[in-house]
């Protein structure tokens, strides 16, 4: 019985995923993960244009993880200030919500997604807060929010 070397092109259970290379028995690569566009022969110009695509990827994953990391420094240096109405004991007469970070946040030019923000529940009362927001790939901040009773 022989093995064939083959790239999977899409996932087949219990065999693997996109990409990765296997070897399998001849026939089944024949009959099988070939006609069905499950894989391609591992010729050599194949695993080099996989190993190129491995590579830019990689290259992709790099330049989005510093350019998160820049933002969570941009985001750790900030602090968000928001004025409102309050009654006797400091209450607010409203809420600091996720969307109003998210908004304030896009006042000063910088974009986040509303599922980054971990905020349980909103603001109401005056003080300081730090906010917490989770980047992607892992990344992590605070924001520093203070709410102040209007004048």
């Amino acid at each position: 019985m022989s093995n064939m070397k083959v790239i999977l092109l899409k996932e087949v259970p219990k065999l693997g995923k996109p990409g990765e290379v296997k070897h399998v028995a001849d026939g089944y690569a024949r009959n099988f993960l070939i006609p069905q566009k499950l894989a391609e022969l591992a010729t050599e110009a194949a695993l080099k244009n996989l190993s190129r695509k491995h590579a830019e990827v990689a290259a992709r994953l790099r330049r989005e993880q510093a350019g998160f990391e820049a933002l969570a420094e941009k985001l750790r240096s900030l602090e968000l200030g928001f004025t409102f109405k309050v009654g006797e004991k400091g209450q607010a007469f409203g809420s600091i919500t996720t969307q109003d970070i998210v908004d304030e946040l896009a006042r000063q030019g910088i974009e986040v997604e509303k599922g980054w923000i971990d905020l349980e529940q909103g603001i109401k009362a005056t003080g300081e807060y730090t906010v917490n927001v989770r980047l992607p790939h892992q990344i992590a901040a605070t924001i520093k929010v203070a709410v102040i009773p209007e004048q």
